[in-house]
């Protein structure tokens, strides 16, 4: 699931696209933001997937010896993603869940590791940092200004995180690794930013 673009009714819109047969915007491999810090990940225990689409990343984190609440608007993705879990032994490790963060909480957690890919949504800038254990991590990466400044798309400002957004949003945890300006995303340039930042407590 994203953000992106302008809302009409986010289950309806995210239903129809992970219907679709051919799904190239969405690979298989989990998010490149993702793999960079493979080596922060170590160790396991509980982890979050905001918008986790068809559970790329939920699996990738399942794979790292966590375990994984994988949650999304499109309860066709979420369907998708229990048949992806049953057909490979994982159930007791990835729980997929339909939930719409426009209208529902965020889970209380607490968290080891919490994940957002190619979503934003800013009210959950907090609640994000609350659901964190102590010494736990958030790895954060959405679209940012560069996607239209430095590459020329056309893309709804209300999506776009602005320069040093992500800093600012959070502040209150120790930011470990942070980017922003044009990488090569799923096959393709794109104006991103993304942050890894520890809670206080160890």
């Amino acid at each position: 699931m994203s953000s992106y673009g302008a809302r009409m009714d986010s289950r309806d819109r995210w239903n129809e696209r992970y219907a679709q047969p051919d799904r190239e915007w969405m690979p298989e491999t989990p998010a490149e933001w993702l793999v960079e810090h493979e080596g922060r990940l170590a160790g396991g225990g509980r982890a979050l997937d905001v918008a986790c689409g068809d559970g790329r990343n939920a699996l990738y984190l399942a794979q790292l010896g966590y375990m994984v609440d994988a949650i999304d608007v499109s309860d066709v993705a979420i369907d998708a993603l229990r048949v992806t879990t049953e057909a490979r032994g994982l159930t007791m490790t990835i729980a997929p869940r339909f939930v719409d963060l426009e209208r529902e909480p965020l889970p209380a957690g607490p968290y080891d590791v919490i994940v957002v890919m190619n979503f934003l949504q800013r009210d959950l800038f907090e609640p994000l940092q609350d659901a964190l254990t102590p010494g736990g991590l958030l790895l954060f990466e959405t679209l940012a200004q560069a996607h239209v400044d430095e590459l020329g798309n056309d893309f709804n400002p209300a999506y776009l995180v602005e320069p040093g957004e992500l800093l600012r949003a959070f502040a209150r945890l120790e930011v470990v690794a942070h980017h922003e300006g044009v990488a090569q995303r799923s096959g393709g340039p794109r104006g991103v930013a993304g942050i890894v930042a520890r809670a206080p407590g160890v």
